[in-house]
């Protein structure tokens, strides 16, 4: 939020709206450690929104006269929404670097098992002969697809002011909004105040990104079951009761990420038909929500990095079980 309202000021200098000197003092005012996060949150529930305490801290924090130059032609709305469009980028961009490692050890495996043998088996029974590889390329296929869906989300300026028509500053509306949204590197788009099919398309690509995520996962620890025994992590998955038991525990933490996040998306799609101008208690309903779903899906793709890293495919295990099968859905004794 301080790095949207310094980007405002500097954007509204810019079109010659607020002095230079007022300007630099305001964005000097903007560094974390001026505004106190603890009273910022205590005086929230106040007003529903964190940012009436924050434009109140910051004309406080710069000389006298300068105050007015604050939060200049904006509402709340703008700069909550704004600063979830920046704080979501930067995640992906982590969730996304980790997702491609997933895909380039996917691929990895593809080239290293692609004849590897290995029994398939359907609503859990043993099937028909297949590949290690052919199981790893459909994981591929659909982690790709899933990455390229949160590479399509495309996060986008929110500046429309108290009723979202820019009217506070005229006929420099328009133009602040375009120097704002090229100083924060975010599309400059028409007020979406409640149009919130952004921040669900959001939602949605998080979590389909985890739900692929926890299938190869829910993979792992189904052929890692001593049972079965045609998979292994490499490390970790200690017990405290039993020391000489294995768990896949890193694939246990992707699906335990992946778990909650379906009724976090819920709750997005739920808060879609938002009041008139501005939503009273659903558009407030996102803002934990996009931040729980935002934890998980990095969580997910953190832990399934470390997952594919170290996998472990036993092949000999995988041919032996192969051999045995006699025909599709039988084995012999």
């Amino acid at each position: 939020m301080l790095e949207v309202e310094a980007a405002l000021t500097r954007a509204c200098a810019q079109v010659g709206l607020i002095p230079h000197e007022a300007a630099a003092a305001i964005v000097e005012a903007c560094r974390p450690g001026v505004v106190d996060p603890e009273r910022l949150w205590a005086h929230a529930t106040e007003s529903a929104t964190p940012v009436v305490g924050l434009v109140e801290a910051l004309r406080s924090a710069v000389p006298p006269g300068y105050g007015r130059y604050v939060h200049l032609g904006t509402t709340s709305q703008d700069i909550v929404d704004t600063a979830m469009m920046l704080v979501a980028t930067r995640a992906i961009d982590h969730i996304a670097g980790d997702i491609e490692a997933c895909i380039d050890r996917l691929l990895d495996l593809v080239e290293e098992h692609g004849a590897t043998p290995q029994l398939a088996r359907t609503l859990l029974q043993p099937a028909m002969p297949s590949t290690f590889g052919s199981a790893v390329a459909a994981w591929l296929s659909a982690l790709r697809s899933a990455a390229e869906g949160l590479r399509w989300w495309r996060p986008a300026l929110q500046f429309g002011g108290a009723v979202g028509t820019r009217a506070e500053l005229g006929v420099d509306g328009d133009r602040v909004a375009e120097s704002l949204a090229e100083l924060l590197g975010l599309e400059n788009v028409v007020p979406w105040h409640t149009d919130r099919a952004r921040v669900v398309e959001l939602g949605s690509a998080l979590g389909i990104c985890t739900g692929t995520l926890a299938k190869i996962a829910g993979d792992v620890i189904l052929l890692s079951q001593a049972e079965v025994g045609e998979v292994t992590e490499g490390r970790g998955g200690r017990s405290s009761a039993m020391p000489g038991k294995r768990n896949p525990a890193r694939a246990v933490l992707v699906v335990a990420c992946a778990h909650r996040v379906p009724a976090l998306v819920a709750t997005l799609f739920a808060a879609m038909p938002q009041e008139l101008q501005r939503a009273a208690g659903r558009w407030q309903a996102e803002w934990p929500t996009v931040t729980d779903l935002l934890r998980l899906a990095a969580g997910a793709a953190h832990h399934a990095r470390a997952m594919l890293a170290d996998l472990r495919v036993d092949a000999d295990t995988m041919a032996s079980r192969v051999a045995r099968t006699t025909e599709p859905g039988e084995q012999s004794p």
